[in-house]
């Protein structure tokens, strides 16, 4: 996917070389993960209401320039097993605990779900990877005409949320979109190997 990202600064540079001289890469390593921001990014502290209930802890990286945005919501799942675990049971069989392993494994599909109830027309909403972290990519086109471009992954305990709206006539905003990596406690970069059966195992990036 990394070549797609490459054609598409490359595409800028040709039509808006100012657009494009702007962007940078910005590491956020006590997350985990770097990515392309058009400026610096404002830091928000947030919390996000998961599928099942819980209320979990996420941080915004936000840049907003009149009428387009560039945002990545970071969720924090990494405490999610305690936080079911001192709910109440709202299971017959008392068994609220193993919610938490329900809500990661679905939460890149229920945030997606998110996308598609907002309205607009769907243009494109199928399975992604980046560096073979699973996830999923949706383009919207809103009813106002704008473009909204989302990736969505879980790696390592968090739910990577990305999101772009741009005005209508903009260019496709995969400059952002597909520029995630994920990083390692040393800052860097991780990629998999991916195996028919769905496990993987870590290998040296090129």
């Amino acid at each position: 996917m990394k070549t797609l990202v490459t054609v598409s600064l490359a595409l800028l540079m040709l039509v808006e070389p100012a657009v494009a001289q702007s962007w940078r890469h910005f590491e956020f390593r006590d997350q985990f993960f770097s990515v392309n921001f058009p400026d610096e990014p404002v830091v928000t502290e947030t919390t996000f209401a998961s599928e099942y209930g819980v209320t979990l802890p996420a941080r915004v990286y936000a840049v907003r320039n009149g009428a387009s945005s560039h945002s990545v919501t970071v969720v924090d799942y990494t405490e999610a097993q305690r936080i079911y675990q001192e709910l109440p049971d709202r299971t017959d069989e008392g068994n609220n605990a193993a919610l938490y392993l329900y809500d990661q494994r679905a939460s890149v599909a229920y945030a997606a779900r998110q996308f598609r109830l907002r309205g607009g027309e769907v243009t494109y909403d199928a399975w992604n990877h980046i560096d073979m972290v699973e996830g999923h990519q949706l383009q919207i086109t809103n009813t106002d005409g704008s473009r909204t471009y989302a990736g969505i992954y879980f790696h390592d305990g968090r739910l990577y949320i990305l999101e772009a709206t741009v005005p209508p006539g903009s260019l496709p905003q995969g400059l952002f979109q597909q520029s995630l990596s994920f990083l390692d406690t040393d800052g860097k970069r991780i990629r998999y190997q991916l195996f028919p059966d769905g496990s993987r195992k870590r290998v040296t990036p090129p």
